[in-house]
């Protein structure tokens, strides 16, 4: 008797549709289906589907660590990902829980894919959860692990078949490839998916928007691709510009919408935030309901400042780059704080780069106050909420797509097929007045002569705006800008260590090491910009090697 899969729960946001009877181990058996009574039913079919959801428990932080740990986003001392120590990046740990939990959603898809469709339409007697959009959110599924995974890996296997073997040694797909199976299936995604759906119960649920955010996506990596390769790309521009409009005219319709306070898209406090409307597709987290929450909350920021775990920060060069009146850096950012334990501290970080290593000092002697300094910030994107109670689960989203980076990437897609304009400016300066809450900061034509300059200025946007949602590295390569950026980043760290030892009581000081850690070799075409095809792969595959090879 061949076994299928087991019953499965979401644990973001879909989780709710069955919290009612959801067990406390959402991994239990609670019954075994077969070839004789599996894909019989319209809650087998639903079940199938939340399944492909539930890998999502495993993938945010992959996505996080290896999207923009290895860039100018995200700051951590001696991490792999961060110095790009690529001959050790084949056995981390992440890189393996990408690729696991990926190919987990795939192949749940195939099935839900090969299967829904053979049970009987009169089984589905619900109005809104449809045989259509079931299969639909599942060809959705498919094309969001196969986007990732080449995201993250370049070349992966393509599979799109439920009856593959488990010792089948499929080879690994160029790239054009799979980015035609990605499309197909964004492509059928659309014809069942909805909109919206009502209320909060399926909220991280699939929806059109999604699918042609994808969409876009796809065509622009295509089209970044293909301009960088030497080749013409306008075709594929204006195809990303299609389904951009797509889903900013849902955003015409009311069913998105630019919030008027950045802090009003991550604030985890009520149902009105976590479920706003910028929200385009997220993995959704409850705390109120364990099986469905998550404990994203404790990894971006210090023990002392909230019992969080500091597993991901803001580099300070990427701090001192906000205008001090920016809400994403007043209100997104932690730059100084006193200790949540009551000892006497205060932390902060040095205003700007010729000040580190002098924020040290008794400030505040006579309260018994001392200073000592950061050496990074703090994201409040995935703000804890329950500091000393040992509450780990969070309310927070991971936010995959929203408005402000849909709206960039019309301003790039514009300015790659027409060069500067004044509609790409404009679409920048959204997001620059959202941010400053007036126009006094907005970006002016007249300083942006060539496609290459504005370009840049887009990417530097993209920066303030997505910085640790899981973007940049997949920008960078995108814009071309990816061996720019690390190395002017990394000499931004050569400075910062110059003036550490400037300003050290210690005369023999050396802080070299804070950039002698990363590597001085980098190239536009460069491997490391991808991550190798995890250690335990290739040893049953050796030919999964080669997915990094770019001919």
């Amino acid at each position: 008797m061949k076994t299928l899969f087991k019953k499965a729960y979401i644990g973001f946001g879909i989780i709710i549709l069955t919290a009612a009877y959801a067990c406390t181990n959402p991994e239990e058996v609670l019954y075994t289906y077969t070839e004789t009574n599996a894909f019989v039913s319209q809650d087998n079919a639903i079940e199938a589907v939340n399944g492909i959801y539930a890998p999502f428990h495993s993938l945010s932080l992959p996505i996080l660590y290896l999207n923009d740990m290895p860039t100018d986003a995200c700051y951590k001392a001696e991490n792999d990902h961060e110095i790009l120590n690529d001959g050790k990046m084949s056995e981390n740990s992440d890189v393996a829980s990408a690729w696991d939990a990926l190919y987990q959603m795939i192949s749940r898809a195939n099935l839900a894919i090969a299967r829904i469709p053979t049970i009987a339409d009169d089984e589905f007697t619900s109005e809104t959860v449809t045989k259509s959009r079931l299969i639909s959110e599942a060809y959705f599924l498919r094309a969001f692990a196969y986007y990732h995974l080449s995201d993250i890996f370049y070349k992966v296997p393509l599979i799109a078949d439920s009856e593959i073997a488990v010792t089948d040694k499929k080879p690994l797909s160029d790239i054009e490839t799979i980015e035609e199976q990605i499309f197909s299936d964004l492509t059928e995604a659309l014809k069942g998916l909805p909109e919206s759906y009502a209320g909060y119960t399926d909220a991280g649920r699939a929806t059109i928007g999604a699918a042609y955010a994808m969409l876009c996506r796809v065509k622009m990596r295509a089209a970044g691709r293909t301009r960088l390769a030497g080749g013409n790309a306008t075709s594929l521009w204006n195809e990303a510009l299609t389904y951009v409009n797509k889903v900013l005219d849902l955003e015409t319709k009311g069913v998105y919408s630019l919030q008027e306070n950045i802090w009003d898209v991550f604030d985890p406090s009520s149902d009105a935030t976590l479920y706003n409307n910028e929200i385009i597709f997220a993995v959704r987290s409850r705390g109120d309901v364990a099986t469905g929450s998550s404990d994203l909350g404790m990894y971006f920021t210090p023990w002392d400042y909230d019992m969080g775990w500091n597993n991901l920060t803001v580099p300070l060069e990427l701090a001192w780059k906000y205008d001090p009146t920016d809400d994403r850096f007043t209100k997104l950012l932690v730059t100084s704080f006193n200790n949540v334990y009551g000892d006497p501290i205060h932390y902060e970080i040095p205003n700007s780069i010729e000040q580190v290593g002098l924020v040290y000092g008794e400030d505040k002697p006579e309260a018994g106050w001392r200073t000592e300094e950061l050496s990074a910030s703090y994201t409040q994107k995935y703000k804890y909420l329950h500091p000393g109670t040992y509450n780990y689960f969070t309310n927070n989203n991971f936010v995959y797509l929203r408005l402000s980076d849909m709206i960039l990437c019309k301003a790039e897609i514009i300015n790659e097929i027409n060069g500067p304009t004044q509609d790409a400016i404009d679409l920048v300066n959204r997001i620059r007045e959202r941010a400053f809450h007036n126009s006094a900061h907005n970006l002016d034509l007249a300083d942006f002569s060539t496609k290459e300059a504005l370009r840049s200025a887009i990417c530097d946007e993209r920066l303030l705006e997505l910085n640790n949602e899981g973007h940049r590295r997949p920008d960078l390569i995108r814009m071309g800008l990816w061996a720019d950026r690390l190395k002017s980043y990394i000499a931004e760290i050569k400075e910062k260590s110059e003036w550490s030892e400037r300003n050290s009581k210690d005369p023999n000081a050396d802080y070299s090491t804070m950039w002698k850690v990363y590597p001085q070799d980098l190239t536009e075409d460069d491997i490391r910009r991808y991550s190798p095809t995890p250690k335990r792969e290739t040893d049953i595959n050796p030919a999964l090697k080669d997915n990094r090879n770019f001919d």
